[in-house]
């Protein structure tokens, strides 16, 4: 149990306080405080949260800790500081005792393939006999027991993270992969997670809504390898052919960095020598510091033989024999949403990815194009309230690699929803597609699945890109329930009741 000055003292705040009430917990949403609260108010993106302030108090915080004055006001113990966000990570990581110093925690960040390369850093652990688990996008993993991430953000406010590392020591784990998102690095999230890995995927460009350039962005990303660099054992894991991010990166010291290398490139220290792709996964031959490795993995897709030599260096680089990784890393299932096959039956493909940048999209459908005889569909829109550079660059992808195009809703958000189908829609056409006819705009996105499957020759493909494993769709202020599967299968049996 904490008291307040103590608590304060332990994180690095020095401020002056009237009272030192017993602290029972660290909580940055009002709703969630009770009797003893420590009530830290994070200025947002678009309500300040010094106005719940007075509603945590009314619900039993003991203090609050904000930037400025709550308005209304409340009445001390008030903690006035420069960063609410950093304050929380110090505060959360503190209250909970530093979880990450008892746990070897390796971050996977990068634009496309954290997802799938937690879990297969996760399965390569696990493999080689090490207690592990991990935290992404899709799901969290302690041991052998699985459960799906029950909200949409990648990496968890600072609280909730450091109380999830928490049960996980508790639990006996002893290696954690993290997903750590460029949101989670720029606000402070993660500040004071102790990170022993850096492993990088691709980096190309997504979130300068947030971060204003790509500059911006990768100077984000690069915060986790700054972390780690901070370890006298800290590990860094590079891709060698990442042409943009690798010589920002490799710039950053570190005690041990590990390159690899899908491409070939003869300096990296991990390189795939052959590559076998097919539609029920992927075959990797490489070269490793600790001998040469065959990997088969249960995921299709060629560019998870990239994401498969990151799990591989990172989970050898922090405790695991090359044997038992690659072991472990081939009975990892499909990963939910990431080219995921849908099949009733039907003469013609259907794919669910959660492809949801220009580069993403391109990788995806330039994999499925050769294992397509027909007509390449994808079914895609972007986010509203985000990025909105992207737009027509995905809308240019789209009309270069796919025969048709359809365009629709991902998550309007407050954004008007055609503006945002038009924005796409100009950039396909800009590239060359035909409107109306291989670029058709329908804004509902059950619509647009319905339409493309119900249109769909036999040997064709399908892909329904953009939400994956999302299991809401945001409209305006709603989240409407959403599964893209579910949908997907409901229109193939449509068609296949109405053939």
């Amino acid at each position: 149990m904490w008291h307040l000055a103590e608590l304060l003292a332990g994180a690095g705040i020095a401020a002056p306080i009237h009272g030192n009430p017993e602290v029972t917990g660290v909580e940055y949403d009002s709703r969630a405080c009770g009797p003893g609260s420590l009530f830290v108010a994070i200025p947002g993106f678009h309500v300040d949260g010094g106005r719940f302030a007075a509603d945590a108090v009314r619900r039993g915080a003991a203090a609050v800790v904000a930037e400025r004055e709550p308005h209304p006001r409340v009445s001390d113990p008030l903690v006035l500081v420069a960063d609410a966000r950093q304050a929380l990570s110090a505060l959360a990581a503190t209250y909970y005792g530093h979880p990450s110093r008892r746990l070897t925690v390796a971050g996977v960040t990068g634009t496309d393939g954290k997802t799938t390369t937690a879990s297969l850093l996760w399965a390569a652990w696990s493999g080689a006999g090490l207690d592990a688990g991990s935290m992404t996008t899709v799901d969290w993993r302690a041991g052998a027991a699985v459960m799906a991430n029950p909200g949409r953000q990648t990496t968890l406010e600072a609280v909730d993270l450091q109380r999830r590392l928490d049960e996980l020591s508790g639990l006996g784990v002893s290696h954690v992969a993290v997903e750590t998102s460029s949101h989670a690095l720029e606000l402070h999230r993660v500040d004071d997670v102790d990170y022993r890995a850096a492993v990088y995927t691709r980096v190309t460009s997504e979130h300068l809504d947030v971060h204003g350039t790509r500059e911006g962005y990768l100077s984000a990303k690069a915060r986790l390898l700054e972390m780690a660099a901070s370890r006298a054992d800290g590990v860094a894991v590079l891709n060698r052919d990442d042409a943009f991010a690798y010589p920002r990166l490799a710039r950053i010291q570190v005690a041990r960095r590990l390159t690899y290398s899908v491409a070939g490139a003869a300096d990296a220290d991990i390189r795939a020598v052959d590559v076998e792709s097919h539609p029920e996964g992927v075959r990797v031959r490489a070269h490793t510091p600790w001998g040469d490795a065959a990997i088969e993995l249960r995921l299709p897709g060629r560019f998870n033989a990239e994401n498969a030599l990151a799990a591989l260096a990172a989970a050898c680089a922090t405790g695991a024999d090359l044997p038992g990784a690659v072991a472990g890393m081939s009975t990892l299932p499909q990963v939910t949403g990431r080219m995921e096959r849908v099949d009733l039956g039907q003469p013609f493909a259907v794919v669910i990815d959660y492809a949801h940048t220009a580069d993403a999209l391109a990788t995806v459908l330039s994999e499925l194009r050769p294992l397509t005889a027909g007509r390449l569909w994808v079914v895609f829109g972007s986010a509203g309230q985000r990025d909105v550079e992207k737009r027509p660059a995905m809308g240019r992808v789209a009309a270069q690699l796919a025969d048709v195009a359809v365009i629709t809703d991902e998550d309007p958000r407050g954004e008007d929803r055609l503006r945002i189908l038009e924005d796409i829609a100009a950039g396909a056409t800009a590239a060359g597609g035909r409107r109306g006819e291989t670029v058709v705009v329908v804004p509902d996105r059950r619509d647009a699945i319905e339409f493309a499957v119900a249109h769909a020759r036999p040997g064709d493909t399908v892909l329904c890109a953009g939400k994956g494993h999302e299991r809401t769709l945001i409209t305006g202020t709603r989240e409407l329930p959403w599964n893209e599967r579910a949908v997907a299968e409901a229109a193939v049996r449509e068609r296949a009741g109405s053939a």
